[in-house]
């Protein structure tokens, strides 16, 4: 246990030193061992959740990459932004376009030991405009790198609007936020992004 946050802390301060914008948002977020509900990886925009298990597959630089992918979630609000889209396709668009830019940008190495969602063809498009050209056709819905939640703070991935996942069991992630809450964590994130580009001289 001790052994995983010492790795993650390090993976975090290597981000810090090499990619200062998106070590700034990393180092913000609280680490927090999740296993009980988290297969990989998850933000609600405040802590870091994992789960030991997947960070003991990943070297240190698919850390850095995993690191990097919490934190575009944050800088893209991707949790609060949803609105009435479907929760599974938006988390899609949200990774093939934060996972692109990882990938372009050199922060850490892509992460190979799960599938993750990446395609040149979305280059250069926003989460929304992802998200309409993968509405427009049929959809063949792809597991996402990490779980994510939405505006309530509840895990959104794979759920329908009865929160039930494709297998018909309820998903939750054990995580409830009010809305006031995350109208707060919301604007701590524009906050913590702003501070961010200016400590890193963008």
């Amino acid at each position: 246990m001790t052994e995983v946050r010492d790795r993650l802390t390090k993976a975090r301060v290597k981000m810090l030193l090499k990619h200062p914008f998106w070590g700034n948002l990393a180092t913000r977020l609280k680490l927090v061992e999740a296993s009980d509900w988290c297969s990989t990886a998850a933000t609600d925009g405040r802590h870091f959740y994992y789960s030991t298990e997947f960070i003991n597959k990943l070297d240190d630089e698919e850390l850095v990459f995993l690191f990097g992918h919490e934190v575009g979630h944050c800088v893209y609000n991707h949790m609060g932004r949803r609105g009435d889209r479907r929760a599974d396709v938006w988390n899609m668009a949200g990774d093939y376009l934060i996972n692109d830019m990882l990938i372009e940008n050199n922060v850490g190495r892509k992460i190979t030991k799960v599938d993750i969602l990446w395609d040149p063809k979305y280059r250069g498009m926003t989460s929304d405009e992802i998200y309409a050209k993968l509405m427009e056709g049929a959809i063949t819905i792809k597991m996402t790198l990490d779980m994510h939640m939405d505006g309530s703070g509840e895990e959104g991935e794979g759920k329908d609007a009865d929160g039930k996942g494709s297998d018909g069991k309820s998903k939750s992630s054990g995580i409830k936020i009010d809305p006031e809450t995350a109208k707060q964590i919301q604007d701590e994130l524009k906050d913590a992004v702003l501070q961010s580009a200016q400590a890193a001289g963008a």
